[in-house]
């Protein structure tokens, strides 16, 4: 297995030895704006179902793998990452941080004993992640997710040059996720970013 400083949110059969790309899609229609992750073969791999508050990844046998639920009356556009039994065990929370130029966002990692769903956390002091985009107002464009501390890449995400606008299909994007990096962790940050970006633009975080 490849060596990666990525911390494995997920499991590790969702770290794979040589780099992924992927296709994320949108789908209205089907899927009210969630999104089907494909492999470049076409191959589906996961699928995200949207709530009102909340974002369910699945595997293709309709397991859930994580879920990413809001934080109520957040200053930020905020989600906490849930996994484990009955996806009780809060393993990250994210927010936005709207800068000038750029839309950034980070992810703050919790350590064991996890909290549950309904108790409170204390956030560390610095973010273990980032994401980026380099484009002011879209991350379809150049969007990185890295090591908040050394700035290691861990994922990047572009618009899919193979996007078609047809009726009931989103947008398209290719995420290239690093050797040993756990890919439902980096397809839950893409999709919290995407998410958030949305959120913040209808008018808050509340």
């Amino acid at each position: 297995m490849a060596k990666s400083t990525c911390p494995v949110i997920t499991g590790e059969q969702y770290c794979y030895e040589e780099e992924v790309k992927l296709e994320m899609k949108e789908e209205w229609m089907v899927n009210h704006g969630g999104f089907v992750i494909k492999d470049i073969h076409g191959k589906e791999l996961f699928q995200v179902k949207n709530h009102l508050l909340s974002h369910e990844i699945l595997d293709m046998e309709g397991n859930k793998v994580a879920e990413l639920v809001k934080k109520k009356m957040a200053m930020r556009v905020t989600y906490h990452i849930y996994t484990g039994e009955e996806m009780s065990e809060r393993r990250a929370t994210m927010n936005l941080r709207a800068m000038t130029f750029k839309k950034k966002a980070h992810v703050y990692l919790l350590e064991a004993p996890y909290p549950t769903r309904d108790d409170s956390t204390e956030l560390p002091d610095n973010p273990a992640l980032k994401i980026q985009a380099e484009n002011w107002g879209s991350w379809i464009k150049e969007t990185k997710i890295f090591n908040a501390e050394t700035e290691e890449v861990y994922a990047e995400l572009s618009k899919s040059a193979a996007e078609e606008e047809l009726e009931g299909c989103g947008k398209a994007y290719i995420m290239t996720v690093k050797p040993g990096v756990d890919v439902v962790f980096m397809c839950l940050c893409a999709v919290y970013f995407n998410v958030a970006i949305k959120q913040e633009a209808a008018g808050g975080a509340s």
